[in-house]
């Protein structure tokens, strides 16, 4: 789909809805449902390029996050062209795109919403320790792990925004990434025996893979939407890994603490911290967390397809860097 055809299926639902656009989908918010439409690209860590491999990936992420909120995700629905009509569902048309359909939820009880009102409290991150631990644990165990190697291959991939580092935040920033990089080979070859020894101990599994707090609803129980479909790779990972992105965007709001009383409250029901060697580690996701949210903001600034300024930018790399300080 273009632009120009999601302005018009807007424009054609009924009641006032909003169009958000991320670096890889547009999400529609209506007054009950949210739709959810790729946009037509490749990455190396993704491909929607045809309708078919959109409609495949929306099935995939119906049936990944029924794991989680089966009474948010509801359908994969067709979106039809007729004339210059746009619209979703069945009927006439020409079948031009796919979409995965969700009930709308309270968006003043999303998580970053709250955190930032300073509305978050340690009996809710109490309770989705709870509710992550149990998810994990009967999460399917993977049978190929990570490896040093692979593991710094992810973190490599920043290099693909280095120019842009160096464009917008000078070539001192470009150094201290291309540093980082190299730096942390060193680092994760010295964890090598240890992230096999922790694959051996089943915490490789195939979990949420994108779970931050714009991904969380904070209900009675808590409710987590969104997990990352489109490349198992990045899905099917350490435990460690899987927390730390929740345990990044914790801090970015100067929340260390609720950081911590949920690391705490988890571990109790799930250890996931058993020696020296797995809180390094953890740093070391926590910074490669930090790494992909600096990479996914610098995508978006090459894209156009938001405001984000210089100094975010700057912001989001220092909090980045500080994570591989020692580097």
């Amino acid at each position: 789909m273009t632009l120009d055809q999601i302005d018009r299926l807007v424009a054609g639902l009924p009641g006032k809805s909003t169009l958000i656009e991320t670096h890889i989908s547009w999400v529609i918010l209506g007054i009950d449902f949210v739709y959810k439409i790729r946009k037509p690209m490749r990455y190396a860590f993704l491909d929607f390029s045809t309708v078919e491999m959109r409609r495949l990936d929306c099935e995939k992420e119906l049936t990944l996050n029924q794991r989680t909120s089966p009474q948010v995700y509801i359908q994969v629905v067709p979106i039809l062209e007729a004339g210059e009509q746009i619209y979703i569902g069945s009927g006439g048309g020409k079948v031009i795109d796919h979409a995965v359909q969700m009930v709308r939820l309270d968006n003043e009880r999303q998580m970053d919403v709250l955190l930032k009102r300073g509305l978050v409290t340690t009996e809710d991150v109490e309770a989705l320790a709870v509710y992550l631990s149990n998810f994990h644990s009967r999460s399917p165990i993977i049978d190929a792990g990570p490896t040093a190697h692979g593991l710094w291959l992810d973190l490599a991939d920043i290099l693909k925004v280095e120019s842009l580092t160096y464009d917008v935040l000078g070539p001192e920033a470009a150094d201290r990434l291309r540093h980082i990089v190299s730096q942390s080979k060193v680092l994760l070859d010295s964890l090598q025996d240890r992230i096999y020894e922790r694959h051996a101990l089943g915490f490789t599994r195939d979990v949420h893979g994108d779970l931050h707090t714009r991904n969380i609803f904070l209900m009675p129980e808590p409710v987590l939407f969104d997990c990352l479909e489109f490349n198992d790779h990045l899905r099917q990972i350490d435990l460690l890994n899987e927390l730390a992105f929740l345990g990044m965007d914790l801090e970015s709001y100067g929340r260390s603490d609720l950081w911590q009383e949920f690391l705490l409250k988890y571990q109790l029901r799930l250890p996931v911290v058993l020696v020296p060697k797995d809180k390094v580690l953890l740093k070391y996701y926590l910074g490669y967390r930090a790494n992909i949210r600096y990479k996914v903001a610098a995508l978006r600034v090459v894209q156009d397809c938001n405001t984000l300024n210089i100094k975010e930018l700057k912001k989001l790399f220092l909090n980045m860097t500080d994570y591989f300080e020692d580097a």
